[in-house]
């Protein structure tokens, strides 16, 4: 769901970076109610969506991976 790769992967690698959904309070309250739904949360990893966006050569070229951006408690690994 791109909601919950926005903060992690789009913000930074796509430069979408004028805010972050965390900015938004509506959305950010939005994406904690999914993210609540029985068995949505255990099909998210952070660090996955990370890896897998930021290790596309064309779009990184040089691989670096970010620790950050903290992210909201509701996606916290």
């Amino acid at each position: 769901m791109t909601l919950v790769r926005f903060d992690a992967a789009y913000h930074g690698l796509f430069k979408c970076n004028l805010r972050r959904i965390s900015d938004y309070p509506a959305l950010s309250a939005y994406q904690a109610r999914i993210l609540a739904i029985p068995g949505v949360r255990d099909t998210v990893s952070i660090d996955h969506i990370k890896r897998g966006y930021y290790s596309i050569k064309a779009l990184n070229p040089t691989g670096i991976i970010p620790v950050g951006p903290a992210l909201p408690t509701a996606l916290a690994a």
